[in-house]
């Protein structure tokens, strides 16, 4: 039995505990009845699913329900179905089909594609935020009385398996570089779970062909199409630790950097994930200080709103400064994972531009990679919002 199929169910039912506990500490009942869930489905889409509802054969060989999302990711078709913008919290994660990469996909079209698949939540119904006020960078005036989140949906973290196990991982690392982190066995378990999940997904299904399609290597052995094998690479890439402070101490990992954050030198440094930052919002160690609109000004020519999924913030997280970080909003675990994997992965350069079509308008951004321990992890993955146009 592999390293990531023998979680036991008293293991995945800790994680849940554990997440449950968490929330509930913040106001977050994950037990309560939604009485604001996701609206009944337009008539087109239940035919929709009608339509879709053969079994269709999973990884172990056993079947699965197919919906309208969840076709075998080895189907190949000329032209794939479009996928919703954003799907509601109720959402089950699941493969889509889409035509597989090839040699010739560039990295923005793979991007585009990773979009495309995304599951990410519906802003004013699944989330609010309140954008406030810009700022320039250098401004040390807080720009925004109130918090940036003012809702997220508690059946977000309840009815999707990998919201839930990554906010299972967020409070299993100390900020502080130089401090060693102490990793136990059900944090091992976690991070497994974390990776089980994501891998059932259409992102990550994606982001592994893409990675095969390119020819890309890992310690110089070529990426295969095993899955078990690529989950053994995410994890190396991810949460094998390594020091960031020179001092010899085992004190970091790219998830840590990127989705946890931490604080070097006075500076928060990382943190790149809206769900952290919401989590730590409500509890009180975020303090968002304001906007700042993308560096090309002047080819930006669409206004920052309260559904961007693409915003640059100032905020201060236990009274430590983050000047400047750009992050996504709304968008999944899966989806940042497979972004930042097919970066690290499948792309020679540290920047990448690229034009995302966020439907209605679009974001010039450059997808930045920087790899540490001799080119095996990840040391630091976000991206920089260039412009914002309709």
């Amino acid at each position: 039995m592999g390293f990531f199929d023998d979680l036991k169910t008293a293991a995945i039912e800790k994680v849940k505990e554990k997440v449950k506990e968490e929330l509930a500490e913040l106001g977050i009942d994950l037990d309560e009845d939604d009485a604001d869930e996701a609206p009944e489905p337009e008539p087109e889409e239940i035919a929709a699913e009608e339509a879709s509802s053969t079994p269709a054969q999973d990884d172990d060989g056993g079947e699965r329900p197919v919906s309208a999302w969840s076709t075998p990711l080895n189907v190949t078709t000329s032209s794939p179905p479009s996928a919703p913008a954003v799907a509601s919290s109720n959402y089950s994660p699941s493969t889509t089909s889409f035509p597989r990469p090839d040699a010739d996909t560039t990295f923005n079209e793979a991007v585009q594609k990773l979009w495309d698949l995304d599951a990410r939540l519906i802003p004013n119904q699944d989330y609010k935020i309140d954008v406030q006020s810009s700022k320039h960078p250098c401004n040390k005036e807080d720009a925004a009385e109130e918090p940036l989140f003012t809702y997220v949906k508690p059946a977000v973290f309840r009815k999707r398996p990998t919201f839930t196990t990554f906010v299972a991982l967020l409070n299993n690392y100390s900020a502080y570089t130089g401090e060693e982190e102490d990793v136990t066995e059900q944090e091992l378990q976690e991070n497994r779970a974390f990776l089980n999940e994501v891998m059932k997904t259409a992102p990550m299904k994606y982001c592994h062909q893409y990675c095969i399609a390119k020819g890309c290597t890992y310690k110089g052995k070529e990426i295969s199409g095993g899955e078990s094998e690529f989950k053994r690479t995410l994890n190396s890439i991810w949460f094998e630790l390594y020091s960031r402070s020179g001092r010899r101490n085992m004190d970091s990992s790219g998830f840590e950097h990127v989705f946890v954050g931490e604080v070097k030198n006075g500076q928060v440094s990382g943190f790149h994930n809206w769900i952290m930052f919401y989590l730590e919002e409500k509890r009180g160690n975020v303090d968002f200080r304001g906007y700042i609109k993308p560096k090309c000004r002047g080819s930006s020519t669409a206004e920052t709103n309260d559904d961007d999924p693409v915003l640059t913030l100032q905020f201060r997280w236990n009274g430590v400064e983050k000047f400047v970080g750009t992050c996504f909003i709304g968008v999944t675990p899966e989806f940042e994972m497979a972004l930042y994997t097919m970066a690290f992965l499948a792309s020679e350069e540290d920047e990448n531009a690229i034009t995302l079509d966020a439907g209605g308008e679009k974001f010039d951004l450059n997808v930045k990679c920087h790899k540490y321990d001799r080119n095996t992890k990840v040391g630091s993955c976000y991206v920089e919002a260039l412009a914002h146009y309709e």
